[in-house]
């Protein structure tokens, strides 16, 4: 019954049918118990479906008034990702920022928790740094209080680390990674980013589009800036 009820779950993830998935881990602490373990399989197409869901999920509960339930899920996130707790979150960044998206209220002081924590744990860094770009402009000032720790990640030599940090740069619209971004532009490694689907490129088409969105965003700020001037 258990192995059933758990494919269940898992069928249903990759399906990527969340509203089944609420549906049956609303009010079923078991169902819910499993989703939650669904973070660590070994089928990533699953673990990014269950972040999903997740996120939708905390986001009912919010409403429902059930937050202690949320709160106490995002601490136990944040022990996941520490040393002590005897096994890595991998997931837990993730987590994070999707429920901090779907709750937005959580933002503080979840968002920059995630930020420095993740970046402090180098099994995570891939992890908080996809958790950067996904909540984007919302941790901008996260981003530019641990200016260092984040772009030093620039000097890692695995691609998958630098296409992570040149699209998280671009959604937040960083300048000051622009140097590093530039750098990148000629790199020809693939890199695969999970966008709501795999989204596979190349680590300088990464690069051009994060600068070509951190420029845009500049050219807004500026006209904006202006135009409350005339005012």
């Amino acid at each position: 019954m258990m192995t059933q009820i758990k494919q269940e779950i898992k069928n249903l993830l990759l399906k990527k049918d969340h509203a089944q998935v609420i549906s049956l881990c609303r009010d079923d602490t078991y169902r819910w118990k499993i989703l939650r373990s669904c973070l660590y399989d070994a089928d990533e197409r699953i673990c990014w479906a269950a972040v999903e869901a997740i996120g939708k999920l905390a986001q009912i509960w919010w409403k429902d008034g059930k937050k202690d339930r949320v709160r106490e899920f995002m601490r136990n996130l944040f022990w996941s990702m520490n040393d002590e707790s005897g096994g890595i979150g991998w997931f837990s960044p993730q987590t994070i920022a999707e429920i901090i998206l779907n709750i937005p209220e959580l933002i503080a002081p979840y968002g920059s928790m995630m930020l420095y924590h993740a970046l402090e744990e180098p099994p995570l860094v891939k992890g908080g740094l996809w958790g950067i770009g996904r909540l984007g402009r919302r941790l901008k000032e996260d981003v530019a209080f641990f200016e260092d720790k984040v772009l030093g990640v620039f000097q890692s030599d695995d691609p998958k680390v630098l296409g992570l940090a040149a699209w998280a740069m671009g959604e937040v619209g960083f300048a000051p990674a622009l140097p590093y971004l530039e750098k990148l532009t000629g790199r020809p490694e693939k890199v695969r980013i999970y966008l709501d689907n795999f989204c596979a490129k190349s680590l300088g088409e990464w690069a051009k589009e994060a600068k070509n969105k951190i420029k845009e965003g500049n050219k807004i700020f500026e006209s904006f800036n202006q135009i409350e001037t005339i005012k």
